[in-house]
């Protein structure tokens, strides 16, 4: 069982899951909601306000065209220096930048127009007991029936 320790769950409310992240923030996943929390705060996203949560892996198709700028750079040396080597910089810091941002996880929300991005140390366990946490809010809100406008309307019918 993971420690519940600096989360403030819930009294009752089971914790599921917690993991690191690269940046050194702690993510947690419980029975009604995820919690990502940094040193100064703490971020809760109910599950009922998640409307998707994707997962993207590493942009190879970003990494072959950031190395045909580091190669066109390399052939611009002999040309034009500073060009060229500003082509390289270019090339490289978006190689760089696109390693940094493997294995991110978006949760999309609602409430917020900004989706909220993690990177996990283990993204598969993350990932899988994300889904699997969403799948039973998503059984239990389907069992209690239709909720507003849409009990209106089978009333009507």
């Amino acid at each position: 069982m993971p420690s519940r320790q600096g989360l403030e769950l819930d009294r009752g409310e089971r914790l599921h899951y917690r993991g690191s992240l690269r940046d050194g923030r702690e993510i947690a996943i419980t029975e009604y909601r995820l919690l990502v929390r940094s040193d100064d705060q703490l971020t809760s996203v109910p599950y009922t306000n998640v409307s998707e949560v994707t997962n993207e892996s590493f942009d190879w198709f970003l990494t072959i065209l950031s190395g045909a700028l580091v190669l066109f750079g390399l052939y611009g040396l002999g040309q034009n220096p500073l060009i060229g080597i500003g082509f390289i910089l270019a090339g490289l810091w978006s190689i760089h930048r696109t390693y940094r941002h493997r294995d991110r996880v978006r949760i999309h929300t609602h409430s917020q127009a900004k989706p909220v991005e993690v990177f996990p140390e283990d993204v598969e366990t993350l990932y899988d007991e994300l889904e699997s946490a969403l799948d039973a809010v998503r059984e239990e809100r389907d069992e209690e029936g239709p909720v507003g406008d849409e009990a209106g309307d089978e009333e009507r019918e």
